[in-house]
Parts: C-alpha cells; sequence; structure tokens
C-alpha cells in the first residue's frame, strides 16, 4: 500500500553545517505537527555533512537525504529539494537557525484557514548568540492577492526571507531559482508571491534567525552579480504584473538595487577601477526623485544615505562606517 504524502516538506540546504545539522533534524522531529518529510540537500560538503545526513536519515524515517557532488549554491540546492519534495507545502529553513516546536503547526492552520499559496509569518532576528534580539513582524494586513502581496514586497512590507513563510507545493513548483550568491531568497519569493492567488498573514513568531560573524549576509564579499540578478528577476515579475511604471517598483530599485550597489561597491574588495565604474552606474541610477521618496516616506535613515550617495562619496561612507560599528 502506498504511503500517502505528508502536510509538510520541510527543505534544508547544507553545506559544511556537520555542525548544526544534527539539531536542525532533532528540532524538526519534535514539532507538534509531526507529518512532515524532511530533505537535506547536501551540496558538495566537505566536512562530513553527508555522511552525517545519511546516518540521521537512517535513524529518522522522515529525513530524505539528497546529495550533490558539487557545491552549485544554495538555489539549486532548493530546486533540487522542491523536485524532490511530496509535501502539500514548503518550508525552507537553515541548519544553523531555531524555531518553536509548534511553528509548523501554526503556519498549515493559517494556510488551511484562508486557502493560502503563501502563508507570511513573523520571525526573530538574534544577534551575538542570543545577546539581543529584533522582531520582524507579519504585516497586520487581511489576506490580498498575490500582485497585491508583490507591490508589498516592492515596498519593504513583506521582506525576501524564506524562512518566516510556509509555500503551497504546487506554487513553488513554477517558480524561479536564480543562483544569486547572494539575497537568492528574495527571487523566490518575488516570485513566488507574483504567481501566488492568495497571501496571508500570522501574528506569530515562527523562526529564530541566528546572525553570525562571517556569514555571506554579513560579509564584505562582492555583490554586483547578485544584485543584477536580482534586479533582472524581479524585472520580469514587474513586467509579467504591469508594472514596470509603478513608483514602488522605482522605490524597489532605489533601496535594493542601487543603494545596495553603493555599499557594496565602497566595502567589497574590488579594485580602483572596479569600484569607480560601479559608483558612478549606481549613482547614476538612483535619482533625486528616489531620495525625496524616502524623505516623503519618513524613511530618515535611507534619506540621509541617498542624499549623501548622490552629493558625496565620502560623507556616505563614513555614514556606512559609523553604521557597522
Amino acid at each position: 500500500m502506498p504511503m500517502s504524502n505528508p502536510i509538510v516538506s520541510v527543505v534544508i540546504p547544507a553545506y559544511n553545517v556537520a555542525e548544526f545539522l544534527g539539531s536542525a533534524v532533532d528540532q524538526l522531529v519534535a514539532q507538534t505537527l509531526d507529518d512532515i518529510e524532511i530533505i537535506i540537500v547536501d551540496d558538495g560538503s566537505t566536512d562530513g555533512s553527508a555522511e552525517l545526513a545519511l546516518e540521521l536519515a537512517a535513524a529518522e524515517p522522515r529525513v530524505r537525504v539528497v546529495i550533490q557532488p558539487e557545491n552549485a549554491g544554495v538555489a539549486r540546492a532548493r530546486r533540487r529539494a522542491t523536485q524532490e519534495a511530496r509535501g502539500e507545502y514548503l518550508w525552507f529553513v537553515d541548519a544553523d537557525d531555531a524555531w518553536p516546536e509548534t511553528a509548523l503547526e501554526q503556519l498549515v492552520a493559517r494556510a488551511r484557514q484562508g486557502d493560502l499559496d503563501v502563508t507570511v509569518a513573523g520571525a526573530t532576528f538574534v544577534y551575538g548568540g542570543g545577546a539581543s534580539t529584533r522582531p520582524l513582524r507579519a504585516p497586520a494586513s487581511p489576506d490580498v492577492d498575490g500582485r497585491d502581496a508583490f507591490q508589498m514586497l516592492l515596498t519593504g512590507g513583506i521582506t525576501g526571507h524564506l524562512w518566516n513563510k510556509l509555500f503551497r507545493r504546487e506554487l513553488m513548483a513554477r517558480c524561479t531559482f536564480a543562483p544569486a550568491r547572494v539575497q537568492s531568497d528574495l527571487i523566490m519569493v518575488a516570485d513566488a508571491l507574483s504567481r501566488a492567488g492568495r497571501v496571508g498573514f500570522l501574528d506569530r513568531s515562527v523562526y529564530d534567525y541566528r546572525l553570525r560573524s562571517g556569514s555571506i549576509i554579513t560579509s564584505n564579499s562582492r555583490r554586483a552579480e547578485s544584485l543584477a540578478i536580482i534586479d533582472a528577476a524581479v524585472a520580469e515579475n514587474v513586467e509579467r504584473l504591469g508594472l514596470a511604471d509603478s513608483p514602488d517598483y522605482r522605490y524597489f530599485r532605489a533601496r535594493y538595487v542601487h543603494l545596495s550597489g553603493i555599499k557594496d561597491a565602497l566595502v567589497a574588495s574590488y579594485d580602483r577601477q572596479e569600484r569607480a565604474e560601479l559608483l558612478k552606474s549606481c549613482r547614476e541610477a538612483l535619482s533625486l526623485s528616489d531620495v525625496w521618496r524616502f524623505a516623503r516616506d519618513r524613511d530618515f535613515k535611507r534619506f540621509t544615505l541617498a542624499a549623501t550617495a548622490k552629493t558625496s562619496v565620502r560623507a556616505h561612507h563614513a555614514i556606512l562606517r559609523a553604521a557597522d560599528r
């Protein structure tokens, strides 16, 4: 007799995370919703993560392991897991984070209550091993359609994080997994929202995102290529939805592409010519109307960053250095 499909497929991309993988699986096995499968995609690890994943699968029948012989990046690992998944819903987590034992029960209950393609919940940023935290709240909004949700993403009302969202698997099977090295999550979320029928919100923290020194998100590695991939991917969604002339799309590009590009040029390891070319391109793309949009929205932090980016690279760089202290 064939086994029924699980309610949720939980995806763990694994690249050199042997230190954390056992804890991640333990947390998932302890979920109050137990009708799940756990798909670990080892992405060419060299620290024994693949061997550990196989041991975990031998001990826990809900764990499935996919081993990729070479490191191909987190986006491709997630795409492979989505292809392998059997669950009604998908939840993407990182091995080195944490979540309450009721997270999946709450997410699935909300998704079914609203017949949602995407459920957006709250989360918590954890810094310094727990020394400080910052809440990420779900929007206080009634359910919306995918187009409205996508516009909420453009303006920052919905963030581009994967881990505080539950996705209907059928939706994600049609989505883009562009291989950006940094912020590939944003591309997946943007594409999913742009194709969703119904999106709803859960006013609960379902995830602790632990920021560690040395991670990609906190490092000063080059991001220009990833930002270009994000820009192109979101542009495809915008074109399909007829939002190319939307001021919200212009705001998104000013915030996520141009300001991020200027910061990248100043802090990452480019040579002098590369840095000059990137700065010139991003500063020209950032318009005065973009600067005033931040002011009208009373987003004084980004107004200051945008104003100095347009007028004085030296002053802008000084602000970035002060913010990192």
